[in-house]
C-alpha cells in the first residue's frame, strides 16, 4: 500500500536554490520582454479599434458602466458628462510600459471646456521591475489633473467629492484600520482626476488600464469574463441553491417557478 503524502513545505539544498533563483530571474526577464512585445503589437490594434468605436454613440459611457472596476466610482450625476466621452486612450512608453497616462476625449458639453483630460501615473521611485511583481496601483503615483469646469454648479468633483479615510491615511493612502463603509467615492471625476491616493485613483486607474481599456468591446457588449464583474463560483453555487429553494416553494404553491437568468 502506497504511503500517504501530506502537504508540507519542501526543502531545497542551498546550491540548488542558488541555481533556481538565477533561473527565476531569467523567467522574470522573459516575462518583461513578453509584456513589452505585447504593448508594441497591441498599440496599432487599439488605434484601429478607436477609429471604429468613435462612430458608436455612447460606446465608452456604456463600457464604463458595465465594468465593475469603474462603475462603482460613478455617481448618478456623472452620466450627463460621461455620455460625452468620444474616446479613451492609454499612452505608455513601449520600452517600459509600467507607467501610463489615461486620456479621455469629450464632445462639446455644458460641464467642461477641455476637449480632453489626461490622468498621469508616474513610476514610483521604488517601483518593482516590469514583470509579475509589478502592480500598477502600488508601483505608480497618481498625479492630480486640472479640470476647466465651466461653472461651479457644473463642477461634479466639487459637488460630489470623494470622502473617507482611504483618501489621506497611510503611506499609500489606505488606512487598514478604517471601516470601508466610511469611504464614499463621490463623483467619478473626483475619484479619478482630483484624487492622488493609490487606494482610490491608483486602483481606479489600474482598473481602466488593465481591465476596461484592454476589453472595451466586451464590456460594451456586456460579455466580458465574469471575473471582471466580481463574480465567482461560490456565488454561482449559492445562486443555484437559492433558485432551487425558490422553485420548490413555487411548486408547492402550484405556481410556475421563476428562475433568474445568469450572465453568460
Amino acid at each position: 500500500m502506497a504511503s500517504v503524502l501530506h502537504v508540507s513545505a519542501g526543502v531545497i539544498p542551498e546550491d540548488k536554490q542558488t541555481s533556481l533563483d538565477a533561473l527565476e530571474s531569467k523567467f522574470d526577464d522573459a516575462n518583461a520582454e513578453l509584456i513589452r512585445h505585447a504593448a508594441k503589437i497591441h498599440e496599432p490594434l487599439f488605434a484601429e479599434r478607436a477609429t471604429i468605436t468613435k462612430s458608436i454613440k455612447g460606446f465608452w459611457h456604456q463600457a464604463l458602466v458595465n465594468c465593475l472596476g469603474t462603475s462603482i466610482y460613478i455617481d448618478d450625476d456623472d452620466h450627463a458628462l460621461l455620455a460625452h466621452i468620444t474616446d479613451i486612450k492609454v499612452h505608455r512608453d513601449l520600452s517600459d510600459p509600467r507607467a501610463a497616462t489615461i486620456e479621455f476625449f469629450f464632445s462639446p458639453n455644458d460641464f467642461i471646456s477641455d476637449a480632453s483630460l489626461k490622468k498621469e501615473y508616474k513610476l514610483a521611485e521604488d517601483a518593482n521591475p516590469l514583470g509579475d511583481k509589478f502592480v500598477f496601483h502600488e508601483d505608480t503615483v497618481p498625479q492630480k489633473t486640472a479640470v476647466s469646469w465651466k461653472s461651479e454648479d457644473k463642477n461634479l468633483a466639487k459637488l460630489k467629492p470623494t470622502k473617507g479615510p482611504e483618501i489621506t491615511n497611510g503611506a499609500d493612502g489606505h488606512d487598514d484600520d478604517a471601516d470601508d463603509d466610511d469611504f464614499e467615492p463621490g463623483s467619478f471625476f473626483s475619484s479619478l482626476f482630483e484624487n492622488t491616493s493609490k487606494a482610490v485613483a491608483g486602483i481606479l486607474g489600474e482598473n481602466i488600464v488593465d481591465e476596461l481599456f484592454q476589453n472595451a468591446v466586451a464590456f460594451y457588449l456586456n460579455t466580458a469574463p465574469e471575473a471582471f464583474f466580481g463574480g465567482d463560483d461560490d456565488d454561482d453555487d449559492d445562486d443555484d441553491d437559492d433558485e432551487d429553494d425558490a422553485a420548490e416553494i413555487d411548486l408547492e404553491a402550484n405556481e410556475p417557478a421563476k428562475k433568474k437568468t445568469k450572465k453568460e
